[in-house]
């Protein structure tokens, strides 16, 4: 039976974070059910239009923030989903989590739907740095990570790199503090500006160093191999055997449905992904949501593909790339070869867009199509 991995993308957030460019709306309970009501049937039409019988491997909720949704429209969503889960349920159902959500009683409903896996935006345990995210005090972190703890095996942290006002020895600080909670997985990212952006996040961009971000990347990286972990992806580190499976879908070139506005979509070679717009959504009705789509013609090619690869420990045939400029850029300490694969670096890592362009170009000339 094929396998599908559904993303489900929640708008709503109490609050816009410094740094965020996401798309999201406010926060409104008067509008949870009419979005969750446009959301089972955009799901209902979607899944029936894939015309062919499947089980959904991975679910990912994410957003926006998922946890402000009600345990009314959670339970609608699952009950609609469920009948596409295999027995005894996904191999894994990831629930972002804002930490200031948290709550036993919140955590074990999630459980008891099937929730198998939590996601927590930690981002910093740094009080100053907190601040100037614009997320909660480190103690309500400690609060919602001693509980997620407790109540879920597959735990994964968010941290951010580069937080201004703060310094590399309170990440330290921070990494040390989670660490010391056993997390099966973390994904770190790097500040970097990026999406639709308002004044107010470009602002909060000025404020951060690309060089520090840099620093900070590679001292990372050295901590938690050191601690354990495997540096599976680029911005991500698991403990063995717990590496994302849903992300994989997406680095691996699987199948995956998005539902929700701005929600992207990649099935049997066909790209395409929601308009950035709950107004519209909610407009909405049966197959409307699926004419709706908008194409993406720009990804699945040659340098798509490269760039999937490179990003992974998996790494890329090296019959993909130029041979040539894979000796360059291997003499630099960028790429590794290995077996006939060529895998990139940490420092790699760090110019990984300028590394897939100079490498994919002649693949790219070549073979337009994957």
């Amino acid at each position: 039976m094929k396998q599908l991995s559904l993303y489900i993308h929640v708008p709503f957030c109490t609050r816009r974070c410094s740094y965020c460019s996401f798309y999201h709306v406010p926060a409104e309970k008067s509008r949870e059910e009419a979005f969750t009501g446009a959301l089972l049937d955009e799901m209902r039409f979607a899944l029936d239009d894939l015309g062919e019988r499947f089980e959904l491997r991975t679910v990912f909720v994410g957003g926006g923030t998922p946890t402000v949704l009600g345990d009314a429209c959670w339970t609608r969503i699952v009950e609609t989903i469920a009948p596409f889960f295999p027995a005894g349920g996904p191999a894994e159902f990831t629930v972002e989590m804002n930490p200031e959500d948290v709550e036993p009683a919140r955590v074990a409903f999630l459980r008891g739907l099937g929730v198998n896996r939590a996601s927590l935006g930690v981002q910093s345990m740094h009080p100053v740095g907190q601040k100037v995210l614009k997320r909660c005090a480190p103690e309500v972190n400690a609060r919602a990570i001693e509980i997620v703890r407790g109540s879920f095996d597959n735990v994964s942290f968010d941290v951010l790199l580069g937080v201004p006002k703060t310094t590399p020895a309170d990440l330290d600080a921070t990494l040390r503090t989670l660490l010391a909670q056993q997390p099966r997985h973390l994904s770190v990212y790097g500040l970097e500006p990026g999406g639709d952006m308002s004044h107010e996040v470009e602002r909060f961009f000025e404020a951060v160093d690309p060089d520090r971000v840099a620093d900070e990347y590679l001292r990372v990286c050295e901590t938690l191999r050191a601690g354990g972990f495997r540096h599976y992806e680029v911005s991500n580190f698991a403990r063995p055997g717990f590496e994302s499976l849903h992300n994989r879908t997406y680095w691996d070139g699987g199948d995956y449905l998005g539902v929700g506005p701005a929600a992207h979509s990649a099935l049997g070679g066909r790209r395409f992904w929601n308009e950035p717009s709950l107004d519209a959504y909610l407009r909405r009705s049966g197959r409307e949501h699926l004419a709706a789509r908008v194409r993406d013609d720009a990804g699945g090619g040659a340098i798509e593909r490269v760039m999937l690869a490179l990003r992974t420990d998996r790494g890329a045939p090296a019959e993909w790339l130029d041979a040539a400029r894979v000796g360059e850029f291997a003499a630099g300490g960028f790429v590794e070869m290995r077996d006939g694969r060529v895998f990139s670096t940490e420092r790699g890592f760090l110019i990984l867009n300028d590394l897939v362009l100079r490498l994919a170009e002649p693949a790219a000339t070549n073979e337009p199509t994957c």
